[in-house]
């Protein structure tokens, strides 16, 4: 039997053929490229990842260990961070860490950070959190003064556990943990006097708790794993300047276990919901949805029956699907060969050929 959500009939129905991401590099080389298409961050082979701009390329992390590389930015463009993965395709262990460097947006200079998993850039970029899989902690760093803090997570939850972190202020973290029923809590944690307090608990177990954070808002939403039938739900918390993050409202509920994945922007909410749901074959109908946040207004955005991944990359939000890549929002073809003038706060990169 196929169960429907009530919800499903109130939604707003705008789906349309999204274009495929069309760029010259092949999309299983591009680690990273900016939405204009200036700078392009290609794993060239294993162990091996360059940076292509107009018409010139180079290779700057090269290693013995064929290692595989993730490249991620953030709303503030002023850096990247780099996880190096070694030995990607023949050691499986997912829980191990990944070395962890941070370069200058469209540069190839490399600064090490450390090692851990899910790094992540914060205020400016100034700021960037990473989680240590075999200690269990939160590190917090300061990329220009070095300065750093590690916040320790509850000693009985499963290794396979990793929290989400967003940095409110300077000296202001909040992160996900979970305890050993089940149960996820946000917490707030002072990085200076070292205190924290639980903020929100989860109202079931065999659910998580995503972070995504915009300039005025801080979104939480608690979406059930996938084997879980769990209700779904999405809190903001306007933040206007204040680390008072005690009030939340509730600015989506569902009865269905959607699977989320958020992208946060000004004035609205991407994620992935759950249309229909056969319980016999565990199948879900999944699509990408946006919600407003000036009326709480949900639509769907496409017709694609098995949306699994959102990816924000430099404002453009794409989605992987059998090989290839449908773009949501954003620029879709990057096949122009016109060279392109830097902006006002742009320096002109000088680039050696790649030989």
């Amino acid at each position: 039997m196929v169960w429907i959500s009530l919800f499903f009939l109130s939604l707003g129905i705008c789906a349309k053929e999204l274009p495929k991401f069309l760029t010259k590099h092949a999309t299983d080389t591009i680690r990273f490229i900016t939405d204009d298409g200036r700078y392009a961050y290609i794993q060239k082979k294993p162990g091996v990842l360059g940076i292509v701009t107009s018409f010139r390329s180079v290779d700057f992390i090269s290693d013995s260990g064929r290692s595989d590389f993730t490249v991620k930015d953030s709303r503030f463009k002023r850096r990247l961070v780099v996880e190096t993965i070694p030995d990607s395709h023949h050691d499986f262990n997912v829980i191990k860490n990944h070395k962890i460097l941070i370069i200058d947006w469209g540069k190839t200079q490399t600064f090490d950070i450390g090692f851990g998993r899910n790094a992540k850039l914060h205020l400016d970029d100034e700021w960037i959190t990473y989680y240590d899989t075999i200690e269990r902690l939160i590190n917090v760093q300061n990329v220009v003064t070095q300065k750093k803090f590690q916040i320790k997570l509850s000693p009985k939850v499963t290794p396979f556990y990793f929290p989400e972190v967003e940095m409110i202020s300077s000296d202001t973290i909040v992160y996900t943990d979970i305890n050993e029923k089940g149960y996820s809590a946000l917490i707030q944690y002072n990085l200076i006097t070292q205190k924290n307090n639980v903020i929100l608990k989860s109202t079931q177990n065999g659910t998580r708790l995503e972070l995504c954070q915009e300039k005025d808002y801080l979104a939480i939403g608690e979406f059930p794993y996938d084997d879980v039938a769990r209700s779904s739900r999405i809190l903001q918390i306007k933040l206007s300047g204040t680390t008072n993050l005690s009030g939340y409202s509730t600015i989506y509920n569902s009865s269905d276990s959607d699977l989320g994945n958020m992208v946060c922007k000004e004035n609205s909410i991407f994620f992935i919901k759950t249309l229909t749901h056969n319980r016999q074959l565990n199948y879900k109908q999944t699509e990408a949805v946006i919600l407003d946040l000036k009326n709480s207004q949900v639509k769907t955005l496409t017709e694609l029956n098995h949306v699994s991944q959102l990816i924000n990359m430099d404002g453009r939000i794409l989605i992987p699907l059998r090989g290839d890549f449908y773009v949501l929002e954003g620029s879709a073809n990057l096949t122009d060969d016109k060279l392109k003038t830097p902006g006002p706060n742009e320096a002109k990169e000088e680039l050696p050929l790649e030989l």
